[in-house]
């Protein structure tokens, strides 16, 4: 699981901070399939609660590879695109990217199904045994021979080394987003051959299939590669998949990206013949979807779905979005632990909820973790409940820290609480939330005001921690919250803000063995971080739907299954 986010708006294909692999499309509410040649049909939905019947959680249009047509086009619209395209930085460490990256920088141990579980891909290796030597927790695995970086490199000990070595620490040489497993690991070592490796770990860690979920290339063990050699780069030559980059298919003056079919690959072939991802904002999406320039888009807004229901040829797909979106507050910019509670508690997510879901066929309860989406057995509230009205509370967080009102703002030591919120694009709901955000915090006693940026700045501003406050959210693409709760709440992920009790109630949590004890420790640990420290908190999941155009099969609403590229295609 690593981290990534997502703007308010809706991107179609969605990871986050707790992507345990590839990418997993994004989602909208549950439902089943309705379409046709008139314009998609909805009903009114409701987010599901814990008992959800799995199968009304996704639909994807499924069919098989021996129903579609060879070859063809598939053309997606993307938020943002760049510049850092590497995934493993914080800087690239968005939800296009990994969309883009995951057709050409395919190599990692595991693939996710529907409910979360994982598969050893076999393209990688023939076999992933855990076990112990003494006291400490090994792993045997046993790579697939045939597998080879595009560049003629082979997916041997050497692959798995510099993918632990660059993962080790968060305040290393490596920008890396968070150190998760690899923290936790000894050594890697080749035995009988380089393709038959033992992973010795220092203290056990919990999942283990969160082990090689990527593989790097050998080059980016070199610090300035791992670091700079994405930023307008896809490095092609160092991915392996069923896609590549087609010569000059890195168009930046057009903002596209072409793949087409890899040669090098030795899997399944894909069925398609071409993707092409093109960045545009929201409103150049929907009139792309309009004219028929993309096959797929994304309606988060009362207005685009209104707009792609109604264009012909096109199906809607409901499933579950895996997505909490709420409030960011960046610590490193918002550096008052009390300031950041005194937002929280202004905070009125039913209004921002008003908002965002005007005007569509969908309701929910408001939800309260960053950890499990509500239909999870694992979920829990950990959203702050204050005693009384919010304006008292805040009142009294801020002057027991020593702040006074001054006029209609709170100030301390001349200084006044002043912070922006950025917004990203022109979309309509962004703006009222940001204005009804700015409006509460005033109420409240905090000038906070809006700074909007086009929606290409995404990734720059977000990687960068370029923001005080933002909207952004994450996508939940994996039901255990282990390396979530880590990447989140460690201190060692937030340049050391966090609180030392809390990295050891992490260290502890990180040794138990029981997948349900430890999803309810990572409960716990997350209510007392936001209670305490207040950096992220949920307000919104859905809902998001998934409108394309008809005939498309095996894409849509994933929920937390791996997109398998080589079978996207176009029905007979």
């Amino acid at each position: 699981m690593s981290i990534s986010k997502t703007p308010a708006a809706f991107i179609p294909h969605a990871l986050t901070r707790r992507s345990l692999l590839g990418v997993a499309a994004a989602a909208g509410t549950v439902g089943v399939l309705s379409a046709c040649g008139g314009g998609a049909k909805d009903g009114k939905t409701t987010a599901p609660g814990q008992g959800a019947n799995l199968k009304d959680l996704y639909d994807i249009n499924a069919h098989e590879v021996s129903e579609l047509k060879q070859g063809g086009t598939l053309r997606l619209p993307v938020g943002s695109m760049g510049p850092d395209f590497n995934p493993r930085t914080t800087s690239g460490n968005m939800t296009d990217t990994q969309t883009i990256m995951s057709t050409i920088h395919d190599a990692g141990l595991w693939t996710l199904d529907f409910d979360g579980t994982t598969t050893l891909r076999k393209e990688y290796a023939q076999s992933f045994t855990p076990g112990k030597e003494g006291e400490k927790v090994i792993v045997k695995i046993v790579l697939n021979p045939q597998a080879k970086f595009n560049d003629g490199t082979p997916i041997d000990v050497k692959a798995l080394q510099t993918t632990w070595k660059t993962q080790q620490k968060a305040d290393g040489e490596y920008n890396i987003v968070a150190s998760d497993i690899y923290g936790y690991v000894e050594s890697v070592e080749a035995e009988e051959d380089n393709f038959h490796v033992k992973v010795t770990f220092s203290k056990p860690f919990y999942p283990l299939n969160a082990l090689f979920t990527f593989i790097l290339h050998p080059a980016l063990e070199d610090p300035k590669v791992y670091n700079e050699g994405f930023v307008d780069n896809l490095h092609p030559e160092w991915g392996c998949g069923p896609f590549t980059i087609k010569d000059g298919g890195f168009n930046s003056s057009e903002k596209t990206i072409t793949v087409v079919p890899n040669d090098k690959w030795w899997g399944d072939k894909p069925v398609l013949e071409k993707i092409i991802f093109r960045q545009m904002d929201e409103p150049a999406k929907k009139a792309a979807f309009k004219n028929d320039e993309i096959d797929a888009a994304a309606a988060g807004t009362a207005s685009a779905y209104s707009e792609f229901k109604a264009v012909a040829g096109t199906e809607l797909h409901k499933g579950v979005r895996l997505h909490v979106s709420g409030i960011d507050v960046n610590p490193r910019r918002v550096k008052d632990a009390a300031v950041r509670k005194a937002i929280f508690y202004g905070l009125d997510r039913e209004a921002l909820a008003k908002i965002r879901y005007q005007g569509l066929p969908y309701e929910e309860e408001i939800p309260g973790s960053m950890l499990h989406m509500p239909f999870s057995e694992y979920y829990q509230d950990a959203f702050p409940k204050v005693e009384g009205s919010p304006k008292d509370a805040i009142k009294k967080v801020l002057e027991d820290a020593g702040y006074t009102k001054d006029g209609d703002f709170y100030a301390k030591d001349g200084q006044q609480i002043h912070y922006k919120i950025v917004i990203f694009g022109d979309d309509p709901v962004d703006k009222g939330m940001a204005q009804t955000f700015t409006r509460n915090m005033k109420e409240a006693g905090l000038n906070i005001e809006v700074d909007q940026h086009p929606e290409g700045d995404f990734g720059r501003v977000l990687g960068n921690w370029e923001y005080d406050i933002t909207f952004a959210g994450y996508e939940a693409n994996n039901p255990d919250a282990t390396v979530a709760t880590q990447q989140f709440f460690h201190s060692s992920n937030s340049d050391g803000i966090g609180s030392p009790e809390i990295d050891a109630m992490i260290e502890e949590m990180l040794l138990i063995e029981d997948d349900k004890e430890r999803n309810l420790k990572c409960d716990e640990i997350e209510k007392k971080h936001t209670a305490e420290l207040a950096f992220l908190g949920c307000a919104a999941n859905g809902p998001n739907y998934v409108f394309t155009k008809k005939g498309l099969a095996n894409y849509g609403a994933f929920l937390f299954k791996t997109i398998d590229w080589t079978k996207v295609g176009w029905v007979k």
